[in-house]
């Protein structure tokens, strides 16, 4: 079995905290630290934490199953599908269950409803993103050819094509789109279309490459962030003071909507692809720097990375509910005080779930 990157392990939980800060950030105007810097650091700057895990899945699948190595498709998938189809599959139920309590909506689990919520990941807004990362699985051979191609052709220039790709690909998909009478009269080709962003792996596809192409030349990867961290940190610092300046200046001047602020910026613009590929490597280059200190805290925040992502919304639900029941306004919680105890809390239900999963395997 091939070591585990310790790096790209503790990186998850970097990004876990960047996941929760985006879910928060929605809240900040209603607390008592309301503040459009607060919102920014958290739904702006806090951006590369949705891409950055297909980052990590790209590194570790190229990592796992080399290009120079045989590669069996079936076995591969069973096992990829089964990690991670099987939580999405309980926890989308889960979700459905919920909500569908909470507002009584019986709609919740008619059969059309919920292979509708399945096959785009709308059980619970966060979810989508382990139907995409399913999709990586389903074509990995594909990515596996266009890794080949990028290796064979020059690449220098094939990162770039690549990075440029995405960004057309995620402006012809940002224009409005007036659709024909076929499609709208077509309930699944409509919502294929409407959930495009829910599915379409495409949207990542760069970010993937990239720690796809990190796994193949570590070594290379490793000396440039050793050897240019002062550079790294000063693209990085650049890159987030772009964003807030734009952020500050639609704002400001042009005093535009906080929600359609954060969709200009968002993961998949210019200015939000280039920030999170600069955070990627300034974190990156973080840990390799400090990788002999005790950072016992972030591992074990990374070792339960995936069950506090499917748990925290509704730790934070539940938290806001608690507020309103006990009569306590919200407009006098703190944003640092109620972000850190979601993270304490999704932690431990994290922990108390993987507990009892081991019990009843055992």
């Amino acid at each position: 079995m091939k070591e585990r990157n310790v790096i790209f392990d503790n990186l998850r939980g970097i990004c876990m905290l960047g996941v929760i800060a985006i879910h928060t950030g929605s809240y900040v105007m209603d607390s008592a630290t309301a503040s459009e810097h607060i919102f920014m650091l958290l739904e702006v700057l806090s951006r590369y934490s949705v891409p950055a895990f297909f980052f990590i899945s790209g590194y570790g699948l190229f990592y796992t199953y080399a290009l120079d190595k045989p590669f069996a498709y079936w076995p591969f998938i069973k096992k990829r599908l089964a990690s991670i189809g099987i939580p999405y599959v309980i926890w989308s139920l889960l979700y459905s269950a919920v909500y569908g309590f909470a507002y009584h909506d019986p709609q919740n689990w008619s059969l059309g409803e919920l292979v509708f919520k399945l096959f785009f990941g709308t059980a619970v807004y966060h979810i989508y993103f382990l139907v995409i990362l399913m999709w990586f699985y389903i074509l990995f051979p594909l990515w596996r050819k266009l890794m080949l191609l990028m290796e064979k052709c020059n690449l220098k220039l094939s990162i770039p094509l690549l990075f440029l790709a995405q960004l057309y690909l995620y402006k012809l998909s940002a224009h409005f789109w007036g659709y024909p009478d076929w499609i709208v009269q077509n309930d699944l080709i409509y919502n294929l279309f409407q959930y495009r962003l829910n599915y379409f792996p495409f949207f990542y596809l760069f970010i993937f490459m990239l720690g796809g192409l990190i796994a193949l030349h570590y070594k290379t990867f490793i000396s440039l962030i050793r050897n240019h961290f002062s550079l790294i940190t000063g693209v990085f610092l650049l890159s987030a003071s772009v964003n807030a300046a734009v952020f500050y200046r639609h704002f400001y001047k042009w005093n535009m909507d906080l929600e359609d602020i954060v969709n200009t910026l968002q993961q998949l613009s210019l200015y939000g692809l280039t920030y999170t590929v600069a955070a990627l490597f300034f974190f990156c280059a973080l840990l390799e720097k400090y990788k002999n200190k005790e950072l016992s805290w972030l591992q074990k925040l990374s070792e339960r990375s995936f069950l506090i992502y499917l748990v925290h919304p509704f730790i934070m639900d539940q938290l806001y509910n608690l507020l309103k029941f006990t009569g306590v306004p919200f407009t006098i919680v703190p944003m640092q005080v109620f972000y850190l105890a979601i993270v304490v809390i999704s932690y431990f239900v994290a922990v108390g779930i993987h507990k009892t999963v081991k019990i009843i395997k055992i």
